[in-house]
C-alpha cells in the first residue's frame, strides 16, 4: 500500500521509483535506483530514520517515511532551503519538474502520517468487537469446562461428561484458531511508528508469566541490556508473549527459561531458550496450524503470527533445535541502546 503520491516516492525494498501526481520522479532516479550499489546503501543506511532530510548519492534530497507498516521515501530537488551543493544545483537546472520545497515534503509527510493514524484507529477499533464477542464465549464454554469437571470429580468419569468436557475443550481451541485468524490482517499493518524497549518488554512478559511457570516447576531468567526498536507498541508485545508461552507449555518440567537481549552490530537480537522433550522441525514450526505435540492446548498458530509481526517490523524469526535445547531467535533492526 502506497501513501498518497502527490510527490515521487521511493520504495527501498523493491528498489522502485514511483512518479507522484503533482511532481513526476526524475529520469535519473528511475535508471539508477534499481541498478546503482550506491542507492541501494544510501536507502539501505536512511531506512527507519525517520523524518530527517538526507542528500542522496546524485544530490536529491530525501525524507523517510512509515506508511502500510513499512518505510518509504520522498524523493526530489528541495528548492528551499537546500543542502546548496554543485551537484544539488546541476540537479536542480537538469530537472526544473522535479522541484519542490521542505515545506511541501513536510507537508506530504504529515498527509500520510494523518492517514495512517486513521487507518490505525479504525483497526483498533474494529479489533474490539470481535475480541469482546470471543471473550463472552471463551467465559461461556470455561463454565461448561469447569461443571463438567466438577461433575466427573463428585461422581465419578461417564462417557456423556467426558464426551461434554472433551467438545468443550476442541471449542476452546477453534476460539484460539479464529481469534488468531481474524486479528493477523491487523496486527501485520499496524504502523512502525513508535518505540519499543525490548528488555523491558521481556522482563514484563516474566512478571506476567512467571506464575503459569511456577506451576511447572519452571524459573525465567531475563538477561541482557536495554536494546531499543522502531515497531508497534499494539503489535509487538505479542512475540515474546507467544515466545515465552511456548517455553512453558513445550519445555521439561523443573528446568530454567532464558530470555536474553543482545546487540550484534546494527541489529538486536531477542532470544529465548528452553529445555523440551517434544521434537521440533526448525523449518515448519512457524508455519500456519503446525504442532509438534498433542494433549498441549493451542491451535499452532502462535508461532505463525509472531512471525508475521516479525516481518512486519522488517526483523526474521528463526528456530535452532540442539538436542533438547530449543532457541528462538527474533533479529531486528537496532535503533538505540540506552543505560
Amino acid at each position: 500500500m502506497r501513501p498518497p503520491s502527490l510527490l515521487p516516492l521511493t520504495d527501498p525494498e523493491a528498489l522502485r521509483v514511483y512518479d507522484g501526481i503533482d511532481v513526476p520522479s526524475p529520469t535519473l532516479c528511475r535508471e539508477s535506483v534499481s541498478t546503482r550499489a550506491e542507492c541501494a546503501q544510501h536507502y539501505k543506511s536512511a531506512d527507519g530514520r525517520l523524518g530527517e532530510f538526507r542528500q542522496c548519492p546524485f544530490g536529491f534530497t530525501t525524507l523517510a517515511i512509515a506508511y502500510g507498516g513499512k518505510t518509504w521515501f520522498i524523493s526530489g530537488i528541495v528548492a528551499h532551503p537546500r543542502f546548496d551543493t554543485a551537484r544539488e544545483r546541476e540537479l536542480a537546472k537538469r530537472f526544473p519538474s522535479s522541484r519542490v520545497s521542505r515545506d511541501t515534503v513536510d507537508a506530504m509527510a504529515r498527509l500520510a502520517a494523518e492517514i495512517e493514524q486513521a487507518r490505525a484507529d479504525a483497526i483498533v477499533e474494529g479489533s474490539l468487537v470481535l475480541p469482546q464477542a470471543f471473550h463472552e464465549l471463551r467465559k461461556l464454554n470455561g463454565a461448561i469446562i469447569q461443571h463438567a469437571e466438577r461433575f466427573i470429580s463428585d461422581e465419578g468419569e461417564s462417557r456423556s461428561l467426558l464426551s461434554i468436557k472433551g467438545a468443550a475443550e476442541l471449542m476452546r481451541n477453534n476460539f484460539d484458531l479464529l481469534e488468531a485468524l481474524s486479528n493477523i490482517e491487523s496486527m501485520k499493518t499496524l504502523p512502525i511508528d513508535s518505540t519499543v524497549n525490548v528488555y523491558d518488554l521481556a522482563f514484563k512478559m516474566k512478571r506476567v508469566y512467571q506464575e503459569k511457570a511456577a506451576s511447572r516447576s519452571m524459573t525465567i531468567n531475563v538477561q541482557g541490556i536495554r536494546a531499543i526498536i522502531r515497531g508497534s507498541q499494539k503489535s509487538f508485545p505479542l512475540v515474546p508473549a507467544v515466545l515465552l508461552e511456548n517455553a512453558i507449555k513445550y519445555g521439561t518440567e523443573r528446568e530454567q527459561i532464558y530470555i536474553g537481549v543482545h546487540q550484534r552490530g546494527q541489529r538486536a537480537a531477542l532470544i529465548v531458550e528452553n529445555v523440551s522433550r517434544h521434537k521440533i522441525d526448525p523449518d515448519r514450526c512457524f508455519d500456519r496450524g503446525v504442532r509438534f505435540a498433542s494433549g498441549v492446548e493451542g491451535g499452532g498458530f502462535g508461532l505463525f503470527l509472531a512471525k508475521e509481526v516479525v516481518l512486519a517490523h522488517r526483523g526474521t524469526i528463526t528456530c535452532e533445535a540442539t538436542g533438547d535445547l530449543i532457541r528462538m531467535v527474533v533479529d531486528l533492526p537496532l535503533h538505540a541502546v540506552i543505560a
